[in-house]
C-alpha cells in the first residue's frame, strides 16, 4: 500500500467510515494512542520545567497553529493576521516549517512585498525574519513548538472535527481538547457545515477556555479561477477534483454543493509534489473533464499548464462570524514591545 492510499485509510478510520475493522484497528492502535500522549506530555513537562530551554525573541511573536493534525483553515488564517499587521504598521515576517514549501509559496503570491522564511526550526526561522527587517513573527504551526516562546497563541478548530476525540494514531488529534487551556485565542472555523454544528463546537471549546476567548469563521466560496488567477465561469460538464490537502473531504463536498456532476476525485497526501508521471495520471483520468483543484494545489500544478488543460481554481474567503475585535486587540496589546 503507498502512502497516499494509507493515508486515505486512516482519514476514513479516523471519520469511522472502515466498519468492524475499525474496532480491530482501535484495539491494536490503543497502545500507540497511550505511548505518542504521553511523550507529547513529557516533552510539554520538560519546557514547562525548563529541563529544556525555550527562547524569547526580542520582537512580539504570535502563533497559529492547531490541536489536529490539519484541515482547520491555518493557511488562510495566517494570511489574515500577516495583512491585520501589516495595516496596523508593523512589519511581519511569517515563518513556516520546511514540510509546507506549497504554502509558504501562496503566501508570497497573496503579499509578494512580504517576509516570509520557510525553515525547520522555527527559531532560527525566526531570527532570519528578524534578519530581514521583521519587527513582528507571525509563526504557522507554532502550538506545540514549545523551544519558541510566543506573546500570542492562537489555535484553529475546525467545526467539521465535533465527533473527533481521540489523539494520533487512533484520531487525527495532536493533543487533546484541554491543550485548549493554554490558547490566548481559540478560533473555530468551517467550511461546509452548518452555523448549528459550529455552535456546538463553541459549546465544546467553552469547557476549556473563556467564551471571550473563542472567535468563529467561515471559509466561503469567493471565485473560478484559471490557474494564473484569472477569474473564469463556473465549470460545466463532468469534474475530476485534484487535490493534495489536508483533508480533501471538505473540498469534495464543497464542489459537489457549487457543480451539478457528481465529481470524481484523484486525492494525494497533504504537500505532496507532483511528478510528471503523476501529471500524467491525471491527464489520463481526466479523459477531458475539467479538473478542480485548490490554490495550493495551483501552486505545484503551474509548471504543467502544457500539459493539463480545462483546470479551474476553487478560492475560498475567510469571513469572520465573531472575535474579530477580540484578536484585533490581542495584536495591537504587542504594539509596546515594538516601540
Amino acid at each position: 500500500m503507498n502512502r497516499t492510499r494509507l493515508v486515505g485509510y486512516f482519514r476514513k478510520y479516523w471519520r469511522s467510515e472502515v466498519g468492524l475493522l475499525g474496532t480491530v484497528m482501535d484495539a491494536l492502535l490503543f497502545p500507540g494512542e497511550i505511548l505518542y500522549s504521553a511523550c507529547r506530555r513529557m516533552r510539554r513537562s520538560a519546557y514547562e520545567k525548563n529541563v529544556m530551554r525555550s527562547y524569547s525573541l526580542e520582537v512580539p511573536v504570535v502563533s497559529v497553529g492547531n490541536i489536529a493534525v490539519g484541515g482547520t483553515g491555518k493557511t488562510p488564517f495566517s494570511r489574515w493576521v500577516f495583512e491585520r499587521l501589516l495595516k496596523m504598521g508593523f512589519v511581519p515576517g511569517l515563518v513556516s516549517g520546511d514540510l509546507a514549501q506549497d504554502e509558504h509559496e501562496l503566501h508570497e503570491i497573496w503579499n509578494t512585498d512580504g517576509i516570509f522564511i520557510i525553515h525547520k526550526t522555527k527559531k532560527k526561522g525566526a531570527d532570519l525574519a528578524i534578519e530581514r527587517g521583521a519587527n513582528f513573527v507571525v509563526v504557522d504551526d507554532g502550538f506545540q513548538h514549545f523551544r519558541l516562546k510566543r506573546d500570542v497563541d492562537v489555535v484553529m478548530v475546525a467545526a467539521e472535527h465535533l465527533r473527533f476525540v481521540r489523539c494520533f494514531p487512533r484520531g487525527c488529534l495532536r493533543e487533546p481538547f484541554y491543550a485548549l487551556t493554554r490558547a490566548d485565542m481559540v478560533i473555530v472555523s468551517r467550511k461546509t457545515c452548518n452555523r448549528s454544528t459550529a455552535q456546538k463546537m463553541v459549546e465544546k471549546v467553552e469547557k476549556y477556555i473563556s467564551s471571550e476567548k473563542i472567535g468563529q469563521v467561515h471559509f466561503k466560496f469567493a471565485a473560478w479561477t484559471d490557474i494564473a488567477g484569472n477569474k473564469v465561469d463556473a465549470p460545466c460538464g463532468r469534474n475530476l477534483i485534484v487535490t493534495s490537502i489536508a483533508e480533501p473531504e471538505e473540498m469534495i463536498t464543497m464542489v459537489k454543493s457549487l457543480t451539478t456532476d457528481e465529481p470524481e476525485a484523484l486525492i494525494y497526501t497533504d504537500h505532496y509534489e507532483f511528478k510528471r508521471s503523476d501529471i500524467e495520471h491525471i491527464k489520463n483520468n481526466s479523459k477531458g473533464s475539467n479538473i478542480i483543484i485548490t490554490e495550493k494545489d495551483a501552486i505545484k500544478l503551474r509548471a504543467f499548464t502544457t500539459i493539463l488543460d480545462n483546470v479551474f481554481v476553487l478560492e475560498l474567503d475567510m469571513k469572520w462570524e465573531n472575535g474579530e475585535q477580540r484578536m484585533i486587540e490581542l495584536l495591537k496589546k504587542q504594539e509596546r514591545q515594538v516601540q
